[in-house]
């Protein structure tokens, strides 16, 4: 492992890498880009499952693997574009000829010096129904932004950040429209409010687990919130919010050594009997079994 590379850990053995452990200057740039092999080359760490508390781009241009991203098998292949946000626990093994780049930045990062501009906005940034990859059939845009990203990056020690977050503009509103091309969309209003609650339920599912709760943040009625969810999403309030809490559940046994009883008092379950009943509800299979296929 490198000797820049330092993590902080939610769940035994489980990393959570910070933007910091991959380069000193994305400290105070909050921001990083690397070519692939050169990045795994120096972080080969990156291939077994972690998680990140920035936002992750990976373009691959050439080669073939996986990446496998909260238990789900994505296929890699050239043109891949796979976006991510903070939290989610990912890995991925790639052929020995696979080319391509990974992008690092932070919320603040984008959105600073932006009055309006809002990463919420953008649809593949989903944290509970996510669908993190796009494939264009065309590329010549993305390699563009993507290559005055490196060259500005790596020409100075202190990259102007204003450059740099107007190609990750750039790069991001394609990767937005190539999205929406292959997908049912929703109007902007709607699609903002979405993206509201699903951020409050990403801070808040530990202790907030009704639809009244979100509906009260929001000052919007519950069966109004309900509405939009399965208009947009085709899910249910309440299928978003206990959805959050099983994908929590499913990394504690997956990630940790945690038992039953410790990872339902993590959650805020007062019976583990309960819980129980309640993971194999959402999911299918008991803890127990559920473990057995990791």
């Amino acid at each position: 492992m490198s000797k820049k590379t330092t993590s902080k850990s939610i769940e035994k053995n489980l990393p959570v890498f910070e933007l910091h452990a991959f380069s000193e200057k994305a400290t105070w740039s909050e921001f990083y880009i690397e070519n692939v092999r050169d990045h795994v080359k120096e972080h080969a760490f990156v291939e077994k499952p972690h998680k990140h508390d920035f936002y992750l781009i990976l373009f691959v241009e050439k080669g073939r693997g996986t990446h496998t991203i909260d238990f789900v098998q994505y296929p890699i292949e050239a043109g891949s574009i796979f976006l991510m946000t903070p939290g989610q626990v990912h890995s991925w093994t790639m052929s020995p000829d696979t080319r391509g780049w990974v992008i690092f930045f932070t919320r603040e990062f984008y959105e600073m010096h932006l009055s309006q501009n809002s990463l919420l906005e953008f649809p593949f940034y989903h944290s509970l129904v996510p669908t993190p990859v796009v494939r264009p059939g065309k590329g010549d845009a993305f390699k563009f932004a993507v290559r005055q990203l490196y060259d500005q990056y790596k020409a100075s020690s202190k990259p102007n950040t204003r450059i740099l977050r107007a190609y990750l503009e750039i790069f991001l509103l394609e990767a937005a429209r190539y999205y929406n091309d292959s997908r049912q969309t929703t109007t902007h209003t709607l699609s903002f409010k979405i993206r509201k609650l699903e951020q409050l339920i990403e801070e808040n599912f530990l202790t907030l687990k009704q639809p009244s709760d979100y509906g009260e943040l929001m000052n919007l009625a519950p069966a109004y919130l309900n509405s939009i969810c399965k208009d947009a999403l085709g899910r249910t309030l309440s299928d978003l919010i206990q959805g959050r809490l099983a994908l929590e559940a499913k990394r504690m046994f997956a990630y940790s050594d945690k038992n039953v009883n410790e990872v339902a008092e993590a959650l805020n379950f007062k019976d583990a009997s309960y819980f129980v009943r309640w993971f194999k509800k959402q999911n299918g299979s008991t803890p127990e079994e559920f473990r057995k296929t990791i």
